[in-house]
């Protein structure tokens, strides 16, 4: 189906997985973001958080009407365990949502369609069509942001499974006496690298209270404790990520997030794989290209194909990278 020529939509992330807070973008037929919001994600409650939402997409609707170019619909990329068809949010480990009909309530609010998708998978359509991975058929998206995050795409499709839930590997036990989980289980690998994880660690090894992204300076610099803090951080990532990958035999693995990680930090990370894989092809490691529109976007790409105005990824990777941070932006 061809994309609808003068369509656009709506598409929120909420997870703040790619950036501080909640975003929000109001997205057209070639990928451009003609205005963005972003404000932080409530956490206090459900009905606080989902009047944020419709507060934010309610602000871009207005935009496109004023413009007479109105959104059709509206993507939104949710962490945790979500039912997509359904738009039921069943748990999601650091937000106030348990059982809640989000989509159904958002749709109801905003007065048009509203579609859920997870938001690993959303940042991982957008990086596969017009990112990172824009020129493979099959990938691994890694987010390290919160929590841990992680999505498939195989043959140019995500990957989703019986449940929804297939490419997560952020609850994946590495050391089952470890730290207690914000999932409720202990040493998964969102307790050794997530950049909560990070602080955290480093906190109880140099009785310093720092932020994530200040530890991996440090490491930088040669610190002891920030190096085998983020050491211990790259080595649960390359074991998960080298089960992963024998089991999906991905050519390229996309890692992004909220934290400011150089190229140079994540440089281990495929040496670390390399002494882990060993009987299929060590698949390449790149850092993400979109930052944190890659949520907004995927969320959007969802939006245009659910609401049958077209396969709105494949339209944008056939028509290469689009500069998609260009656009207006500001508080919700």
């Amino acid at each position: 189906m061809t994309l609808a020529a003068h369509g656009r939509v709506i598409g929120l992330d909420i997870s703040g997985m790619f950036g501080s807070g909640m975003r929000g973008a109001l997205i057209d037929s070639t990928a451009s973001l003609i205005a963005r919001k972003e404000a932080f994600t409530p956490r206090t409650s459900a009905d606080e958080l989902i009047s944020s939402l419709v507060a934010m997409a309610s602000r871009l609707a207005d935009q496109g009407e004023r413009e007479g170019a109105p959104a059709s619909a509206v993507g939104v990329a949710v962490p945790g365990l979500i039912d997509e068809s359904s738009g039921v949010v069943h748990r999601v480990p650091n937000l106030p949502l348990q059982e809640v009909r989000l989509g159904q309530i958002l749709q109801d609010r905003l007065r048009m369609p509203v579609f859920l998708t997870h938001d690993a998978s959303a940042g991982a359509l957008a990086e596969y069509t017009v990112g990172a991975g824009r020129r493979v058929s099959d990938m691994m998206m890694v987010v390290i942001g919160g929590g841990i995050g992680s999505a498939v795409i195989s043959n140019g499709r995500v990957l989703r499974g019986a449940h929804g839930a297939a490419g997560e590997i952020g609850h994946i036990v590495i050391d089952p006496a470890g730290i207690v989980c914000g999932c409720g289980g202990r040493g998964c690998v969102e307790t050794f690298a997530s950049e909560t994880s990070i602080a955290r660690r480093y906190t109880m090894l140099a009785k310093e209270a720092i932020l994530a992204e200040e530890v991996l300076v440090k490491a930088a610099a040669g610190n002891p404790a920030a190096t085998r803090v983020w050491n211990d951080a790259l080595g649960a990532l390359a074991t998960v990520i080298a089960t992963a990958v024998a089991l999906i035999d991905c050519e390229l693995v996309v890692v992004s997030g909220t934290m400011k990680i150089s190229s140079e930090a994540m440089t281990p990370l495929g040496t670390l794989l390399a002494r882990r894989i060993n009987l299929v092809q060590l698949p390449r490691v790149e850092m993400g290209a979109l930052g944190d529109t890659a949520g907004v976007l995927g969320a959007a790409a969802v939006a245009f194909e659910r609401a049958g105005m077209g396969d709105a990824a494949q339209a944008w990777r056939q028509s290469g990278p689009v500069p998609v941070g260009q656009s207006t932006s500001s508080r919700a």
